[in-house]
């Protein structure tokens, strides 16, 4: 007996669906949303514990004060991990419910002194700043896996050659390993936005208060020591004010991130339509239909795509919110929290969805070479050839190609005879065409483009070292921070009074 499926179709796959990718294409039509302030639970936590440790290292509060409240934080935490804690929306929200949670457990003499020298404003924009960090930097190791991932592949391809496109139609010869370098070259970029990106926002805006300061004595390069912060957001106004400023920045770097992804998704179902068959999607990537039982669909590409749209409407929103506001706090950039919620939320999955596709992804090498043979893809390599060797302008020999094709037809490659004939129109040798047959051949012409950047076996394997070497050096500094924020946090965490 078979095993009993969630869903209604794939019986006729080789392989059960990926269950991520059905989560992913299913979206939220079976999913409910969790409270933004849920995900800045353990922000919070962390911002008290700094801040409180601060106080006390200040002179501000009592050891004892600081041990209770800690142990209530820490009492908390463990709920929370455990998820037997819920927020009180009565009580307005995260900062409220976590001093109320500790003023309930440890007593009113502990919880009420966790406020002193700080406002919801910069504890709600220490917490946002955390929050944006760590999605931050969980996306950038995402991309960079995936741009991993795909070097390898484009390694073992630099020589299947395929047909290139422009406006959908065969334009010249390329090949799947160039193509592949293509996408690694965006993700490069990608990871260069999400870095400079987490670079601003790793910056502490606590201790700005409601915006303009405290009477309290504070050490605002402890409590950046404490967060693994980068520096202090020095003056406390423009800590507030940018409220909506990281997280549009963010925004910024997650929107092209996903237009590149689109093009990627976009090319996969292209390339692995079954009337191309140039790839073939494994079944562990594919859903089905509820009425025609044949079908595999990409849906996950087409889900990207979408996602795509949804980026822009969230960076779109995240500018305008702010704008011609007065300097200060205003209750507008509460909505920003929910916008990059969403833009992470929806987005967060895409690159490591195409991870998975890519590594069980089928390429018919064979299919590529033979499409390579038609649609007269050749044509500017023998333009090239002829201007070369009768030292002719590019432009006439562009024309006299473009006859050449006219007359080939219905052939799908260029004629020794077409040619020759057209050769003779234009006034020059025919005895040049016998250099045709060398031409024909789809893994000549690419041996043939040895500039930098070209699709060439030598060049693309070129540029896999150049990649290679950049996302490391990309990724050096930001695995550095990885390691000192987890530092931090247990120091912060594990804290002796």
């Amino acid at each position: 007996m078979k095993d009993k499926q969630s869903q209604i179709w794939g019986s006729h796959l080789k392989n059960q669906p990926d269950e991520q990718n059905v989560l992913f294409c299913a979206g939220r039509d079976v999913h409910e949303l969790p409270m933004a302030d849920e995900l800045l639970l353990p922000y919070d936590i962390w911002t008290n514990r700094a801040h409180c440790i601060m106080l006390e290292r200040q002179g501000l509060i009592p050891k004892a004060s600081l041990a209770k409240i800690l142990t209530g934080l820490s009492q908390l935490e463990k709920l929370v991990e455990t998820g037997e804690f819920s927020l009180d929306p009565a009580k307005e929200d995260v900062h409220i419910n976590v001093e109320a949670f500790v003023t309930e457990k440890q007593g009113a003499d502990a919880g009420g002194r966790m406020h002193i020298g700080r406002s919801r404003n910069d504890q709600s924009a220490c917490d946002m700043r955390l929050y944006l960090r760590s999605v931050g930097l969980n996306l950038f190791d995402s991309v960079k896996n995936l741009a991993d991932s795909l070097l390898t592949q484009a390694a073992e391809h630099t020589e299947s050659v395929m047909p290139g496109f422009t406006h959908y139609q065969p334009a010249m010869v390329t090949t799947w390993g160039h193509w592949l370098c293509a996408y690694v070259q965006g993700l490069c970029r990608d990871l260069e936005r999400l870095s400079f990106s987490i670079s601003q926002i790793n910056r502490n805006p606590l201790g700005a208060a409601a915006a303009f300061g405290t009477s309290w004595p504070i050490n605002r390069k402890l409590t950046t020591e404490l967060l693994a912060f980068a520096k202090v957001d020095s003056n406390t106004l423009d800590c507030i004010v940018s409220r909506w400023e990281n997280e549009a920045q963010l925004a910024h770097a997650g929107a092209m991130l996903m237009n590149h992804l689109s093009i990627v998704s976009q090319d996969l179902i292209f390339l692995s339509h079954p009337y191309s068959g140039l790839l073939q999607l494994d079944d562990n990537y594919v859903t089905g239909s509820s009425i025609m039982p044949q079908k595999k669909n990409p849906d996950f590409a087409e889900v990207i795509k979408s996602k795509a749209s949804l980026a822009h409407g969230f960076l779109s929103s995240l500018l305008g919110i702010q704008k011609g506001s007065l300097s200060g706090y205003n209750r507008d950039t509460q909505v920003t929290k929910y916008l990059i919620m969403d833009l992470i939320r929806e987005c967060e999955e895409a690159p490591v969805i195409l991870r998975g596709v890519f590594e069980s992804l089928s390429i018919n090498t064979e299919k590529m070479k033979k499409q390579c043979e038609t649609g007269f893809m050749n044509s500017v390599d023998i333009a090239d050839h002829l201007a070369r060797t009768l030292e002719l302008p590019f432009r006439e020999c562009y024309h006299l190609l473009s006859r050449a094709v006219k007359l080939s037809e219905p052939d799908t490659k260029i004629t020794n005879s077409a040619l020759k004939k057209t050769l003779a129109e234009f006034g020059h040798p025919t005895e040049i065409a016998e250099d045709l047959e060398l031409f024909h051949d789809p893994r000549k012409l690419i041996d043939q483009r040895q500039h930098q950047g070209s699709p060439s076996p030598e060049q693309t394997s070129l540029q896999i070292v150049e990649l290679s070497e950049q996302l490391k050096s990309l990724s050096a500094p930001l695995e550095d921070l990885q390691k000192q924020i987890l530092k931090k946090h247990e120091s912060c965490r594990n804290y002796a009074v």
